[in-house]
């Protein structure tokens, strides 16, 4: 076999690799707005919270999707407030969403998914296996950059702020799921430097942790 064609078959195999970013570049995704007057009570919902490892495959429905992130750090008031309480209201985690076509970067103000790289990443969003095959993987990221102005706390205060920021979104994603009869998990281990690398994230940025969100298997 000539060595031109041995590399069009090789470039070949690699485009259809779901870890090469920019083959197949995804779209924004127009979110839903949430639905008013459904789910259960809050007190239901509390009792109904809990961690769950083990996912359906099964992609989740633009609605849930859209509710979902809504519920995380959506925007709830007229002023452009959230969801989720934030430190001087600077927003300084943002959420990242891991689907299988790609990873986005939730636009709350949008009210979409903005693209932010095309491929697969499931695998670097953590290292138990059902994070590989689960619908949605959703990364907390600090962006410690929108300290610039004013007086700058410690990069060590900033992390217990974000930390903060990051476990108030995540009981909202908790909460909303108890209500849909959904599963999630919480997770604290994440291929940080390769994935951060992968989003292009800027060294003000900090990964702060993952949460796995699905239909339950």
């Amino acid at each position: 076999m000539k060595p031109s064609i041995c590399l069009l078959i090789l470039l070949g195999v690699f485009s259809l690799s779901p870890f090469v970013a920019g083959s197949q570049p995804v779209k924004p995704i127009q979110l839903e707005k949430p639905g008013e007057g459904k789910g259960k009570t809050l007190m239901q919902a509390l009792q109904e919270r809990k961690s769950s490892r083990e996912f359906s495959e099964r992609p989740l429905s633009l609605p849930h999707l859209s509710e979902l992130l809504w519920a995380a750090n959506g925007i709830n008031r007229a002023d452009g407030k959230r969801t989720a309480p934030s430190a001087v209201n600077k927003q300084m985690v943002e959420l990242y969403v891991v689907l299988p076509e790609g990873v986005y970067r939730y636009d709350a103000a949008a009210s979409q998914l903005a693209p932010v790289v095309t491929g697969d990443f499931r695998r670097l969003a953590g290292v138990q296996e059902f994070v590989y095959t689960a619908p949605v993987n959703l990364v907390f990221v600090a962006d410690f950059g929108k300290w610039k102005e004013g007086r700058i706390p410690p990069r060590e205060d900033l992390i217990g702020m974000a930390a903060i920021e990051t476990g108030c979104q995540v009981q909202n994603v908790y909460l909303y799921c108890a209500s849909e009869g959904l599963a999630t998990v919480i997770r604290a281990s994440v291929n940080k430097e390769e994935l951060a690398n992968a989003l292009g994230l800027t060294a003000d940025q900090y990964i702060v942790a993952a949460q796995t969100v699905g239909y339950p298997k």
